[in-house]
């Protein structure tokens, strides 16, 4: 089975119906859609706004991973920096205490 693709402007003009007070059943039945994709798509543009709908699929959830795991691999950065820092530190202390650290 081959899923259809549609186009921003065609999701677009279902959610301004939808948004002009077609019921979700009308305009499923009369866009030959499903009244859960009509609802995903609403949730779409309210979580990406102007940009929703751009490109094939999951284009900005895409951009939002990366962007996550940027932040992740910012902060274990920071963490791993920080670790450096009480190791040699102890370090320092334990030749300070008379035992050379090893």
């Amino acid at each position: 089975m081959v899923r259809r693709q549609f186009t921003k402007e065609f999701k677009l003009e279902v959610l301004r119906e939808v948004d002009a007070g077609l019921p979700l059943a009308e305009a499923s039945r009369r866009f030959e859609v499903h009244p859960n994709l009509i609802r995903k798509w609403q949730e779409l543009r309210q979580e990406n706004g102007d940009e929703a709908f751009a490109g094939h699929g999951n284009v900005y959830r895409e951009e939002a991973r990366v962007a996550a795991l940027e932040r992740k691999i910012g902060q274990m950065t920071m963490e791993i920096e920080f670790l450096k820092k009480l190791i040699a530190a102890d370090r320092g202390l334990k030749k300070t205490n008379g035992r050379d650290g090893k």
